[in-house]
């Protein structure tokens, strides 16, 4: 019998990071997703042998190798061995609002196979959370998140992968050391495109494309978002800041280019915005 556990909790998408599902299959059946899986998707080989099929590559999943998965990503898998013969896999599928920033932290945002040495912890670390979930009365998703980043802790440790295999992953961390910098840059009022691209060594179309692609906005118009950002927290912090004063600390040369823009994004005038929420 399969065994699976599923731990969809309430207001799933303003968690950091949730567990969709952990489980254990002792039989795996065939599976294919031309257009992948919701989720963030991790499965292993506990005996038995799998076959994989994703981006026009196919490799063999024997114990002691898995693969993590990207939403949206085709891919299908089969058994490998004949029918007498079982292939039985450990998984847990997985999301949250900071998993890529927590995967492209901990250099594994990739779509990619694993492999470790047999005495390495991922080897039991599911089924151990399994047999704890069956040994307690409390929810298995009050823990869930914890153990999804122990469990990927240990893949970042003890996991090895071939890492040349797909750009995207070092496109996103320099992407996000970019982003970085933007916080350091806020009251510089001098920072625009071209200082953006100079700073990542690529083009002002190349990033502008790269942005687009991966977070649904230009690279100025996030900078803009992060200066206003910092302007909510400044006008909150102490009332007797001027607008003028703030305009200077978020970068903008002008105190009515400010206010300008402060009340196209928010709908209200920073003045209004402090009333509002300072009463």
């Amino acid at each position: 019998m399969m065994k699976k556990h599923f731990l969809i909790p309430l207001n799933e998408s303003k968690l950091p990071l949730f567990a969709e599902t952990i489980g254990y299959n002792p039989a795996q059946e065939n599976i294919t997703r031309p257009n992948g899986y919701p989720f963030y998707h991790w499965i292993q080989t506990v005996s038995g042998q799998g076959t994989l099929e994703i981006q026009n590559q196919e490799l063999n999943l024997p114990p002691n190798n898995g693969v993590l998965l990207l939403p949206h990503i085709a891919h299908s898998y089969k058994n490998e061995q004949s029918n007498s013969t079982a292939w039985r896999t450990l998984y847990v599928t997985f999301d949250g609002i900071m998993v890529k920033e927590i995967l492209i932290t901990l250099g594994l945002y990739q779509t990619a196979f694993f492999h470790w040495e047999q005495e390495a912890p991922i080897s039991t670390f599911i089924a151990n959370v399994l047999k704890q979930s069956n040994e307690t009365t409390d929810s298995l998703s009050i823990s869930a998140s914890s153990y999804v980043y122990e469990f990927l802790l240990l893949l970042k440790k003890y996991g090895k992968t071939n890492k040349s295999n797909w750009k995207e992953t070092s496109y996103l961390i320099t992407l996000y050391s970019l982003i970085d910098w933007m916080k350091s840059q806020l009251a510089n009022p001098d920072i625009g495109l071209d200082e953006m691209a100079l700073f990542i060594n690529i083009s002002k179309r190349h990033l502008n494309s790269l942005f687009q692609k991966n977070f649904n906005i230009t690279p100025y118009a996030y900078f803009v978002n992060l200066r206003i950002q910092q302007s909510k927290k400044l006008l909150l912090e102490n009332n007797r800041v001027t607008i003028g004063e703030i305009a200077l600390q978020v970068g903008f040369r002008s105190t009515s280019h400010f206010v300008a823009t402060f009340k196209k994004m928010t709908g209200i005038p920073p003045e209004k915005y402090r009333h509002l929420n300072l009463g």
